[in-house]
Order: C-alpha cells, then structure tokens, then sequence
C-alpha cells in the first residue's frame, strides 16, 4: 500500500439520484475498500428518501452520507467543498466503481506529476474491460483544447482548491439541471483557458456500466437531453465567452451525429440512427434556444 503525503486528504465522492440502489451500493463498498487513513469516502445521497445502506457500509468510519435533496448532479457535487475538509476529490459515477488499488496508482502519478491539479481517469466497460469510449482509447494532452473531453464526471481527480477557483460546476449544466449535460467538459474548458495543468492517466479506472444500456426509448430521450446541453456550452464558450477555439467544437458536434447515423443506416442499425437523429436535434435546438436564454 502506497503511502499518501503528509497532511494529504482524499474524499472518494459519490452522488445518487434514481439509481438502481445495488449499483450504488456496488460502488460505494468498493470506494470503502480503497479508504484508509486520510482517505474517506463521501455519498450525496440526492434522494427524496435515502437510499437504504447496509450496516457494514453505515458503520464503516470512513463513510460520510449527506442528504442533498436536489435534482441536479452538479449541484449536489458543489457541496463537497462546503461539506469536508480534504485536499483533493475523486469523482465516481454511482452506477460506476473505482478498480482496485485505484489510490495506489494515483498516489504514484500524483508523485511522478507533482504540479498537476487535475487528473482524468479512463472508463472502461464492466461487461467487456474495453474502453467506454473511443477517446479514452485513443488518449492524449488533457492540455490540448481537442483533448478536453477526456475528462468525464464519471472518473477524475480534482484538487480542490483549484475546484474553488473555477468557481465549481456550473448548476445550469449536467443531469437535472436546465442544460442536461455538460458540466464536467463546462470544467474541462474553464480549466484549459486558466491554463490549469491536467493530465489524463489511462491507469485510474472506473469500470461502468456499457453505454446504451437502457430501453431504446429512453436512449432516445438521453441522447436528445444530453445534446441540449451540448449546444448550450458551445454558445457559452463560443457567443458569451468569445472562445474562437470553440468553433471547432460547434462542426464537430453537428457533423458527427450525421455521419454516425447515416453509418447506421447503411448496417441497417435503426435504433443507433434514431438516436443519432436524437442527438442531432438536440445540440441544434439547445445551440439556438442557449443563444437567448443562456
């Protein structure tokens, strides 16, 4: 077991809204077994009635609940920094969990990276062990504005006085929000254009549920929410922000979905090109509305 700094803390943070309870329960125990001294595991339970928790993981002195009746993501998690006095944050999904020696592994990049702040991890399936996405695959400089995206709610690391000084989430963006995505890229750019330095460090895994697991109607709806919020971020960054840089983002956004869907069509994938469709729709209507309403 690698040993932490002196006077380091951790929080393993988790937050949780209409989940499944067994995936969060899931992953909680597993955030237990990599706490130790200094490093403790923190549940913003955002429920209108707590999730009910087995006593070993309520009894564990290392586990912190904090009801946070709210419905949006980021919301819940701009409480951790009113909430605990630790160092640094590690953001898990709750239908996610963190592989094993997950703190080792940091503590070792954290000793090879001494001047990074924020650490992206990979996500990888559960099912599969293969990369949840392309991106995480492929890799590449968290540093580079094209790179950005590396960096998933599901899986990073924070120090938090850098969180404080980006002004945390922006509660407009992600799940239960009025944008319905895009809260962890929203802290990805305003990282980037501070020139904060950050690393993506394809070693700390989550593993996670694989993607479009859900009924294909509520893939559909998913698609369409999260590409609302894709749309507004392009307009805060672009319009509101004046980031040039940004324009790349607004074509690739658009194009991307429409040649992933008329791929589909030709593999006669017809629920993949519906929600491409989905997708597409959704970035566009969230650009335009975001234009006078952001």
């Amino acid at each position: 077991m690698k040993e932490l700094p002196l006077t380091t803390h951790f929080a393993i943070v988790t937050n949780s809204i209409r989940r499944d309870p067994a995936l969060v329960i899931r992953s909680l125990e597993r955030s237990l077994e990599e706490a130790r001294d200094r490093v403790s595991v923190i549940f913003l339970d955002q429920n209108a009635t707590p999730i009910a928790l087995p006593e070993s993981i309520l009894n564990d002195p290392k586990f912190t609940r904090i009801l946070v009746p709210v419905p949006a993501v980021s919301q819940a998690r701009n409480q951790v920094v009113l909430s605990a006095e630790v160092d640094w944050v590690i953001f898990c999904d709750d239908d996610g969990y963190l592989a094993p020696g997950y703190v080792d592994r940091l503590i070792e990049v954290m000793s090879e990276e001494p001047n990074i702040d924020i650490f992206a991890g990979s996500i990888r399936r559960i099912d599969n062990q293969d990369f949840y996405s392309q991106r995480h695959g492929i890799g590449g400089d968290l540093n580079q504005f094209w790179n950005t995206k590396l960096l998933m709610g599901s899986n990073f690391v924070i120090k938090r006085s850098v969180f404080e000084k980006l002004g945390r989430f922006d509660e407009r963006f992600g799940a239960g929000s009025k944008w319905g995505s895009g809260e962890e890229t929203d802290l990805a750019w305003n990282a980037y254009f501070e020139k904060v330095p950050m690393k993506y460090e394809p070693s700390l895994v989550v593993f996670h549920i694989p993607p479009r697991a859900g009924e294909w109607r509520d893939e559909v709806r998913k698609a369409y929410r999260y590409g609302l919020g894709k749309g507004a971020l392009v307009v805060k960054w672009l319009i509101f922000k004046r980031h040039p840089i940004v324009f790349f983002e607004a074509a690739e956004m658009i194009a991307l979905p429409v040649v992933r869907g008329v791929l589909a069509l030709i593999k006669l994938n017809f629920k993949m090109s519906i929600i491409q469709a989905a997708t597409w729709l959704g970035r566009v209507k969230g650009f335009w509305l975001a234009l006078f309403s952001l």
